[in-house]
């Protein structure tokens, strides 16, 4: 990480009074750590800080533990601000509708991992060897020189387990565990935390994954295991999408699969499309084909094909990558 630039993105966010925060749309455990982390150290610090993103707030069930979350409020709500700082976000689209404002601020910047990120901030904090925006967060308060205390490293730590896939994916690094050691000694729990992601499925929602493994397909030829949420499954269980988030990981433990696919109905009659790789197939770059983004192992896309057409697209694209 360019020290330089860690030093600019402190001395801008230490000359700013009032600070907007904000992240990316269905925003993930890095998202919410890192703008919770950085918005509790800032208030801490005496800034005006509102922290937001651009659509209705709606926090994920197994996220709603995270100390701070009540603060996080709708855009409407956050008055005018010296500085925008943007987290986990790797382009203007995926602020939502943040992203029309961002010529009302002479100061944006912008701290991410993705290797897609477009650079829109007038300073641009990215470190694609990092693993999780949160790892981000924690190089730039180091090099603030503050002190973390237990609640910000549990924030922190949390970001970046459920992006490493709880230290799973290959962008989990010596650094990390360095970072991750720190954190715990500054007083995390990783047990604790655990559960409250990971152990702390609603019983319809357990029973739910039954049947979204009882309806999965293995594509030999490409490698694809996948199976799909549609609107029926919402309201017959009293679920909701973000339920489903850890759903994947079971796909993905299948011997046989190279990637791992869920398909989720949204509005307006488009599907969400989550892929995960095992490590030989980039998922990143067929997500970026269909106009989303991610990770090697770990990305994600929204599209109007039909069932059918999406995975077939998918499973092309896998196979493309196998004889290149």
């Amino acid at each position: 990480m360019d020290k330089k630039v860690l030093a600019d993105a402190a001395e801008a966010l230490e000359n700013a009074s009032s600070i907007i925060i904000t992240t990316h749309i269905q925003p993930d455990g890095d998202a919410l750590g890192s703008i919770l982390a950085i918005g509790r150290h800032l208030r801490q610090a005496g800034k005006r800080v509102c922290v937001t993103w651009g659509e209705e707030i709606r926090i994920p069930a197994h996220y709603r533990w995270m100390p701070g979350v009540e603060e996080i409020v709708e855009y409407g709500a956050c008055i005018e601000a010296d500085l925008l700082l943007t987290l986990d976000c790797a382009n203007e689209q995926r602020l939502g509708f943040i992203a029309e404002k961002l010529p009302l601020f002479k100061t944006v910047v912008n701290i991410d991992h993705h290797i897609d990120n477009s650079a829109f901030g007038t300073l641009n904090v990215l470190d694609f060897e990092a693993s999780a925006s949160c790892e981000i967060v924690y190089d730039l308060l180091m090099a603030k020189g503050a002190a973390i205390d237990e609640v910000v490293a549990t924030l922190l730590y949390t970001g970046i387990v459920t992006d490493t896939g709880r230290f799973q994916y290959s962008n989990t690094t010596a650094k990390t565990h360095d970072t991750v050691s720190e954190l715990i000694r500054l007083g995390v729990r990783p047990n604790e935390i655990f559960q409250y992601i990971y152990e702390n499925m609603p019983f319809a929602s357990l029973k739910w994954l039954g049947a979204i493994l009882e309806r999965a397909v293995f594509i030999d030829d490409s490698g694809l295991v996948f199976s799909y949420v549609c609107d029926e499954d919402l309201k017959a269980t009293g679920a909701s999408l973000g339920d489903t988030e850890s759903f994947i990981d079971y796909l993905r433990t299948a011997r046989e699969a190279e990637v791992a696919a869920i398909l989720k109905e949204v509005p307006e009659g488009k599907l969400k499309v989550s892929l995960r790789s095992k490590g030989v197939v980039d998922v990143g770059s067929i997500a970026r084909e269909g106009g989303g983004g991610g990770h090697r192992n770990a990305a994600g896309l929204t599209t109007d094909k039909p069932l059918d057409e999406a995975v077939a697209w998918i499973s092309a694209r896998i196979s493309a990558q196998a004889r290149s």
